[in-house]
């Protein structure tokens, strides 16, 4: 089975993956191709919360970090960026700017996907795909639905006091988060833990979801899907300076930069980080 995973050139894209290839690699007659988006919104320039959630997640570990880990010699910690991941798995990755790109464009047609799976893909799919891959192109969408479509789910399940983030599996359908139900999922939002840290849970079991499924059509079982239910949440886009603001009166965090530490250690990286000396 081919399988084209599309994520996103990001610090939890790449966490993610490490988890996904892990899973995904040793399946027998299972190849894989990635495709990463690249894309700022012009929104992520204008709000300082956003500003600083894309320099921890794109800027400091792609213009700095990773490119010291990939011309070191040798593998210092147990996560690796998207170049020695795909040296690893022997998994061809590239990096799309555009659904134009030469790099998705042949992705889909050079590769011929059996699968299509979005993880954190800052693209919406285009309708020309949803026949391409005789599976089919599924989601993982990081939130519960229909009450948390959209951007942020994570965000905004913290802010309105949820116990639990909810993590979905869905067909892709022309709406946004709007196919059919495959699979769903939660884990526990725990107090005194970011909005950051609690989204990589999610995708992480997400990544759970997607093995399962991809082990059902390799075996050659049924996998059902459910319609969504009517939402009584709207589809959220990103948060407004005064949800951002509500976020912190509540207490709560986008990132802690412990956590972040932490995170980056298991890549190997432990020397001093720069510009991580405040919690956002």
């Amino acid at each position: 089975m081919r399988i084209l995973i599309l994520s996103k050139r990001d610090l939890t894209a790449t966490v993610l993956l490490n988890d996904l290839l892990a899973r995904l690699a040793p399946l027998p007659d299972c190849r894989l191709r990635v495709v990463l988006a690249e894309r700022t919104r012009p929104v992520e320039l204008d709000v300082p919360e956003l500003a600083r959630m894309k320099h921890f997640e794109r800027d400091l570990p792609f213009g700095t970090l990773f490119p010291k880990l990939d011309g070191a010699p040798g593998h210092a910690g147990e996560l690796m960026t998207p170049a020695r991941l795909s040296a690893h798995h022997g998994v061809d990755l590239s990096v799309a700017r555009g659904l134009d790109d030469p790099a998705f464009v042949a992705a889909v047609e050079e590769f011929v996907p059996d699968l299509i799976v979005s993880a954190r893909f800052s693209f919406l799919i285009p309708r020309r795909l949803f026949d391409v891959a005789r599976h089919g192109v599924v989601n993982v969408h990081p939130g519960s639905l229909p009450d948390y479509a959209g951007l942020y789910p994570h965000f905004f399940s913290m802010l309105a006091g949820e116990e639990a983030l909810g993590c979905s599996l869905h067909h892709i359908d022309a709406g946004i988060d709007s196919g059919p139900l495959i699979a769903e999922g939660a884990v526990p939002i725990r107090p005194g833990r970011s909005a950051f840290a609690h989204n990589l849970d999610s995708h992480l079991l997400g990544n759970r979801l997607i093995n399962e499924l991809v082990e059902n059509l390799l075996g050659g079982r049924a996998v059902m899907s459910v319609p969504q239910g009517q939402s009584k949440v709207k589809s959220n886009t990103y948060p407004t300076p005064a949800e951002f603001d509500a976020f912190r009166t509540a207490g709560l965090s986008l990132i802690k930069v412990q956590e972040y530490r932490e995170l980056l250690g298991r890549f190997g990286i432990s020397e001093d980080i720069p510009d991580v000396s405040d919690d956002v």
